[in-house]
């Protein structure tokens, strides 16, 4: 584990935390999810990571909410829903690089 990617990824957690969920993205669904539930989902997967234990299959889910939130990021307008997603996207981004995929892992 990455101390400089770990120490990021817990300053923006610790903000992340601090946030109410906005209400611009109440209701908005990304690729026929909820924003709420993809935040859900990530949400656990950052907890897992910053725990020491983010699992094949928590890395994975990471990486679907992930790649979901990037395509919905440009949609949205300036302001706080776009900041709160765009803070799950940076961690998300900092998490999946310093976990490299189970698949390159063995090469």
């Amino acid at each position: 584990m990455n101390e400089a990617v770990f120490d990021e990824v817990s300053g923006l957690w610790a903000e992340h935390l601090g946030l109410t969920f906005p209400d611009d993205l109440k209701g908005l669904e990304a690729d026929g999810e909820p924003v709420a539930l993809l935040d859900t989902y990530m949400a656990g997967c950052v907890s897992g990571y910053l725990g020491g234990e983010l699992d094949a299959e928590k890395r994975v889910i990471l990486d679907d909410c992930n790649r979901v939130l990037q395509k919905l990021l440009p949609t949205l307008p300036h302001g706080d829903g776009r900041e709160y997603a765009a803070r799950l996207v940076r961690m998300a981004d900092l998490i999946l690089s310093d976990s490299p995929s189970p698949q390159s892992s063995g090469t």
